[in-house]
């Protein structure tokens, strides 16, 4: 074997190993770790589960790779003398008569004295990450604002007052944020996982969100559930490294090189795409063709793509 077909026999074992691990589950109850904004996609991913897309193998590296980031920081922490405890300790919360509405796994509660706080410990893009310095900003990416959702749940399952993100943005840097719970959002979301259990048990589905920018970001959008919406026909895109990529171009002006990088880069991504939505960004396309005569007459075809953002 040469040296080429060495890596290439590397490349496709890998490849071939995550595509294996690629699968789908069941699910009967909400899920701490994703609590969106909309209350008819928390049944659908319950009774239309075996239709959710599944990720790719690039999607999945990236799965993964969060879960191998989480483990170097629980180990880090205890190198630092930090006691952590219960290491993705499963919890379930129950309505009054006792019927299962939401699940989750804790990340590890760190503990300090007698005082025990839960931790939720994310990996992300360095451009997402340099833009988060309080809770708050999780909103500013539409796959990031169920997160504060997800750790208010760990507190209210746990009996806890405060717990702490803890960010790292996949270079090795850290970023701490602490929670206090919120008991008027912890009851929305148990309202909200309340009912769509009893939909589910009734086979019945809530209305759709009022808000078309969620329906168009939602898996399940033109695939189980087909709400009035403005962007038809459209393709869905769920990449937060690509859609950090967008917004991070977004934030630039005139023809720096860092502007220029990126757009070139996400020019080549779409190159080929009608139409696409990532986020906030939408993404039109179409083939063009040029005419030159100067010296020997040629056409010329190339894609030309525009990039925008959505107004909500």
């Amino acid at each position: 074997m040469t040296i080429h077909e060495l890596c290439q026999d590397i490349e496709t074992r890998r490849k071939d190993a995550l595509q294996r691990r690629i699968s789908a589950y069941p699910r009967t109850q909400p899920i701490a770790s994703d609590l969106g904004a909309c209350e008819r996609e928390y049944v659908l991913a319950m009774t239309k589960w075996q239709e959710r897309p599944l990720p790719d193998v690039g999607l999945k590296a990236r799965f993964e790779r969060g879960s191998l980031i989480e483990n170097a920081v629980l180990q880090e922490l205890m190198a630092l003398g930090i006691q952590v405890r219960q290491e993705r300790a499963p919890f379930e919360i129950k309505d009054k008569t006792g019927r299962v509405v939401l699940r989750g796994k804790v990340d590890g509660f760190v503990q300090d004295g007698k005082q025990s706080y839960p931790l939720e410990i994310k990996s992300m893009d360095p451009n997402v990450f340099n833009g988060i310095t309080t809770a708050e900003d999780f909103g500013k990416w539409p796959w990031a604002e169920k997160y504060p959702r997800q750790l208010q749940s760990y507190l209210y399952a746990n009996n806890e007052e405060q717990g702490f993100f803890l960010l790292d943005d996949c270079k090795g840097n850290w970023k701490l944020l602490p929670i206090t719970l919120d008991y008027a959002a912890m009851e929305v979301i148990l309202k909200r996982c309340e009912s769509a259990v009893a939909h589910r048990e009734a086979g019945t589905l809530p209305d759709y969100h009022a808000d078309a920018s969620v329906c168009r970001r939602c898996w399940a959008f033109g695939r189980v559930c087909d709400p009035p919406a403005e962007y038809q026909g459209l393709l869905l895109a769920e990449d937060p490294d690509f859609e950090a990529m967008l917004n991070r171009r977004g934030e630039l002006q005139g023809p720096a090189k860092e502007y220029e990088s990126l757009d070139k880069a996400m020019k080549e991504k779409v190159k080929g795409k009608d139409g696409l939505v990532v986020g906030d960004w939408l993404i039109q396309g179409n083939e063009q063709t040029r005419n030159y005569k100067a010296q020997e007459a040629k056409t010329i075809s190339f894609w030309q793509s525009k990039i925008t953002r959505i107004e909500k």
